[in-house]
């Protein structure tokens, strides 16, 4: 029956033809877990802290002797086979109990498992929120100037390795100190979200765009060169320029249309010089290309030669 049980991995139980349950001997012991309703196949030396004779008998362990003694048990093994077999159904009884404790403990392992990956889940997305928004500008939904030199290093170390060039564009709002003076701050908030999603319609998807200060924006696209960086940049300048915001004046009722201008400076990296590419060179490049824009009057876009 063992190597059955093995074998099959089940529980091969002894078949005791002389088996007797308390109630055959009229027990009226109302404490008794088996009294009146005994579960099909267990014995009540089968079950811990069974009350027999108004005494409780406690584990297993501390039961076993006394059941060896009750009559019940006397009357179910007359002879030696039956004994073993009961030995038998206990060690196979517990076994089965074991396993069903192990198979729960099992299950609840993995339920917690599952509720620490949900978890983990969880947290890593609230992380990558948090990256996000430690990098954004919440105005304008561009990176911030933080994140501006890791992505400048990236693309330089790029640029070495594969020798493939890349542009940076510094963007300026013409006069725009004049749009908070006359009609306030939320005139102005308004006009810069707006190049911020004009910025964002007329770059690509890898392209890096930035709010570099103010009314400053910087945009890093790779794989472009000065000629290509300038047709974008004219594509963003003629966007602003045809665009008119709704404004009320200070001390003012009535609403009126304002506008204003881009002045943009292009730099680009040169795959023959990539060693000698720094941060601050290609920033100031691009700053002395914004400077002489601004110096032309403005709306317009200038390359650095």
């Amino acid at each position: 029956m063992f190597e059955k049980a093995l074998s099959n991995n089940a529980c091969a139980a002894f078949d005791n033809p002389h088996l007797i349950s308390c109630s055959t001997l009229e027990c009226k012991s109302d404490a008794c877990v088996l009294h009146k309703s005994a579960p099909d196949g267990v014995r009540c030396w089968q079950v811990e802290a069974a009350c027999c004779g108004a005494e409780h008998q406690g584990d297993l362990k501390e039961k076993r002797g006394e059941c060896f003694n009750c009559k019940v048990f006397k009357g179910s093994c007359p002879t030696i086979v039956e004994e073993l077999g009961e030995h038998y159904n206990n060690m196979m009884f517990l076994l089965g109990k074991q396993k069903k404790e192990l198979l729960k403990d099992k299950e609840l392992i993995e339920h917690l498992n599952r509720e620490l990956i949900s978890a983990l889940e969880q947290i890593d997305a609230k992380n990558r929120e948090i990256q996000k928004m430690m990098i954004t500008d919440k105005l304008t939904g561009l990176y911030n100037r933080h994140h501006l030199i890791s992505v400048l290093e990236d693309e330089i170390a790029r640029c070495n390795r594969y020798g493939h060039p890349f542009a940076v564009m510094m963007i300026d709002i013409d006069n725009f100190r004049s749009i908070n003076d006359n009609y306030g701050q939320s005139a102005g908030d308004a006009m810069l979200e707006y190049v911020g999603g004009l910025i964002k319609e007329n770059t690509r998807k890898f392209d890096r765009s930035f709010r570099y200060g103010g009314e400053e924006f910087i945009v890093v696209l790779p794989e472009t060169d000065i000629t290509l960086a300038y047709i974008v940049a004219e594509r963003i300048r003629k966007g602003f320029e045809a665009k008119t915001f709704k404004a009320t004046k200070r001390g003012s009722d009535s609403e009126s249309f304002i506008s204003r201008t881009l002045s943009i400076g292009i730099t680009a990296s040169f795959p023959y010089k990539t060693n000698e590419i720094s941060i601050e060179e290609l920033l100031n490049q691009s700053d002395k290309a914004l400077y002489l824009a601004k110096n032309k009057g403005g709306n317009a876009s200038v390359r650095y030669e």
